[in-house]
């Protein structure tokens, strides 16, 4: 086999147990903020958006210094960091006593890890650029595997042993991710490092604005994450509002979760290769009206099967539209710079998970969760119009 598909496959599996532990836990959060003290509906509602954005609002200014870090020393061992990071990170969360502690240990968690980032650029440095989409792709189901397994494992063990035993159980399989990178993971392309070695966060912010396309794909990449985060936190809250006990909304939670990594879980391989055989640009905009009808179809559903179809239509659409703005964004990234750059598409990712839970807990609390999700449909849909409004006046190339 060769080493680029042996990397891919080990980072896979690592992620795939990453992701389990990170999912396990988000979205229960609003639930564990309610065992921590918080009652209040509306501060419930607030506490919520704070608690979920509070990593990407460290990881935003985090990622590209560790990114610049990679390309200058090593992209596996940052690999390494990041994931002993988030084992940290969910150890500390597990011992919060009150939830102004359990958003400090988020901070926390956003400083010192960013496995997914730090992954990212390893396999656009190690993959050849024929086989990128394909390799993006499938790394990307690494994520929805997590999504689906991590959901309905933190529900039971939350059921039946307690949210904290999740942060616990969740951490112990984050340090197996990072062991399986020590073992398995091999860096060979590291012929252009010494050339690198000065290159700074700020150098690679000046180079990206200068590249034909990086900087719309990146805008793109923030009104994505927007329109399919912004109702994470809420969804709960959505359930018990649609009808669900609380005696089982731990458990319908995680599954209407999980079943949008599921879809997307299937859906990535066949849309990856068709963005290297097609071009992103096609796929992006076919994905983003894909998303937006299902978010539309959230906000007017009067049954928890309603909201399950929807989600599952939505993971499709994700397996789409970040994986093309990705696959766009690595094949314009000067050689030597791929985990710096990468990782400002990661920030990209970032900006809009920290923008949209306070903007969706701000806006379920005052007017209501379903013009939440009719405000996460607009961000999406605003894809293809900005597609559309950049290439008619061709100021930048358009994304391929």
């Amino acid at each position: 086999m060769e080493q680029w598909r042996k990397n891919l496959w080990s980072l896979w599996s690592a992620q795939v147990l990453a992701m389990i532990g990170m999912s396990a836990v988000v979205p229960f959060l609003p639930l564990f903020i309610r065992e921590l003290g918080v009652v209040d509906p509306v501060a419930a509602h607030h506490w919520s958006g704070y608690v979920f954005s509070a990593p990407f609002l460290t990881a935003i200014v985090a990622q590209p210094i560790w990114g610049a870090l990679a390309d200058r020393y090593s992209r596996k061992t940052m690999v390494i960091r990041a994931v002993f990071g988030i084992a940290i990170a969910l150890a500390l969360m597990g011992f919060s006593r009150n939830v102004e502690e359990l958003f400090l240990w988020r901070l926390v968690q956003g400083a010192i890890s960013g496995f997914i980032s730090a992954a990212l650029g390893f396999i656009v440095a190690e993959t050849p650029a024929a086989h990128r989409g394909y390799a993006i792709g499938m790394l990307q189901t690494s994520q929805s595997v997590g999504a689906v397994i991590g959901p309905f494992f933190g529900g039971i063990i939350s059921q039946f042993a307690g949210m904290r035993v999740v942060f616990w159980a969740m951490g112990v399989l984050s340090v197996i991710s990072g062991v399986i990178v020590i073992a398995f993971v091999q860096e060979r392309n590291r012929e252009n490092i010494p050339a690198t070695r000065r290159i700074s966060a700020l150098e690679n912010l000046y180079v990206a604005w200068e590249i034909p396309g990086f900087a719309i794909a990146l805008a793109c990449i923030v009104l994505s994450q927007m329109g399919t985060v912004m109702p994470s936190p809420q969804m709960p809250f959505y359930l018990e509002q649609l009808g669900v006990k609380e005696s089982q909304l731990q458990i319908v939670t995680g599954i209407v979760v999980g079943i949008t990594g599921l879809s997307t879980l299937i859906a990535a391989p066949i849309i990856g290769k068709q963005v290297d055989r097609r071009g992103a640009r096609s796929v992006v905009q076919w994905s983003a009206a894909v998303a937006m009808v299902a978010l539309v179809a959230h906000a007017v559903a009067d049954a928890v099967t309603v909201v399950f179809v929807a989600r599952t239509i939505l993971g499709i659409a994700l397996a789409g539209l970040v994986p093309a703005l990705n696959t766009f964004v690595s094949t314009r990234i000067p050689n030597g710079r791929q985990s710096g750059m990468m990782s400002l598409a990661s920030s990209a990712m970032l900006l809009g998970n920290l923008v949209a839970p306070p903007l969706g807990g701000l806006i379920a609390a005052h007017v209501g969760l379903r013009p939440m999700f009719g405000t996460a449909a607009l961000c999406v849909a605003c894809i293809p119009f900005l597609l559309w409004w950049v290439r008619r006046r061709r100021r930048i190339q358009p994304v391929a």
